[in-house]
């Protein structure tokens, strides 16, 4: 992104109870961007189910913590969620669980990179994928 894009970074415990002061960060950062506020929510609730994900999902981290940065251009937000384990799916009964990679992709453009070293999420906007917000 160009120079005037507004970039911020930041760092969490890897608990439960950091994804409620993530969003308390992130959703104020990203009303700044030319977004409806029904696009800021989907990015916000993508960027919650990736950290929630990362919390429960990094095995043995090598770092106790996940780092998110979110930057905003005009219309065009980029938001990084990165933790510090081994990825593995756990197995899960019947219900709700298993759901978070297929509700991201609704909500945003999702990559993931998983690697020995940790796992990031990125997640962009759908800018051109629905009209009206």
């Amino acid at each position: 992104m160009h120079s005037d894009a507004l970039t911020r970074d930041w760092r969490y415990p890897s608990t439960a109870l950091s994804v409620r002061s993530m969003r308390r960060d992130l959703r104020p950062f990203l009303m700044s961007s030319d977004l409806p506020d029904a696009e800021v929510d989907d990015l916000v609730l993508a960027a919650c189910e990736a950290a929630a994900n990362g919390i429960e999902h990094a095995q043995h981290p090598t770092e106790p913590f996940f780092d998110v940065q979110a930057e905003v251009e005009g219309r065009q937000v980029r938001i990084v969620v990165r933790d510090y384990g081994r990825w593995t799916m756990r197995r899960v009964g019947p219900g709700h669980r298993g759901r978070g990679l297929r509700m991201m992709t609704t909500l945003a453009a999702v990559c993931l990179t998983s690697g020995p070293l940790g796992t990031s999420v990125t997640l962009r906007n759908l800018v051109d994928g629905r009209s009206g917000g």
